[in-house]
């Protein structure tokens, strides 16, 4: 496998712009693993925030397709922020992979992969082996040199039925206090993951 799986260029463009209103609110590792590739390096993102959800919510890229016109039928509103119910247990998450530079957002962030107990296996996947139903990995973002970190994208496997083509994964982007933003069976995360090699996760080089 190759170690750093190049994906495609809306990806990061994509998560960039849904998290934009979160970023706007709030201004030890496993040896031998590298950084999740969960993005690609993108160009900077000049998509205003107010129309993140509308792509996002219907699951095609700003890129690929652009908005119409203003007579382009409304997309549906997002759920209200809500505290997310995992919130509470981040503290005991363990660091999956190193701290380093995300192909996330605008390329300029570091993040670092912390996983529960479910997820115990990630990274060290392979093809018969997938996580169980409750496995949890956050990616927590960063600014460079900053112990604190600005947003958070989530992943939670959920019971078999969710949402099969998926993996059941649910998809989250949350503020650094555990507030969901976004949640559920989010298109284009689906559509990065399913590029994934095992279980839609990215994981370390082998």
């Amino acid at each position: 496998m190759r170690s750093r799986t190049r994906l495609p260029a809306w990806c990061a463009l994509a998560v960039a712009t849904l998290a934009s209103p979160i970023l706007s609110m709030e201004a030890s590792s496993r040896p031998g693993w590298a950084p999740l590739p969960l993005g690609c390096a993108p160009s900077r993102s000049r998509t205003p925030p107010e129309e993140a959800t509308a792509w996002i919510e219907r699951g095609s890229s700003p890129v690929a397709e652009p908005r119409a016109t203003a007579a382009a039928p409304a997309a549906p509103a997002p759920a209200e922020p809500s505290a997310w119910e995992l919130a509470g247990q981040l503290a005991s998450f363990t660091p999956a992979t190193g701290r380093a530079r995300s192909q996330h957002f605008t390329g300029e962030m570091e993040a670092e992969v912390r996983i529960n107990a479910a997820a115990a296996p990630y990274p060290a996947l392979g093809p018969a082996r997938s996580l169980p139903p409750g496995a949890a990995l956050v990616e927590l973002h960063y600014p460079a040199g900053s112990s604190d970190p600005a947003t958070l994208l989530a992943m939670v496997k959920r019971a078999a039925g969710y949402d099969p083509d998926g993996g059941n994964w649910e998809y989250l982007v949350l503020t650094p206090q555990g507030t969901s933003t976004h949640r559920g069976a989010l298109p284009l995360c689906k559509r990065c993951h399913a590029d994934a090699p095992h279980d839609h996760l990215f994981g370390g080089p082998r």
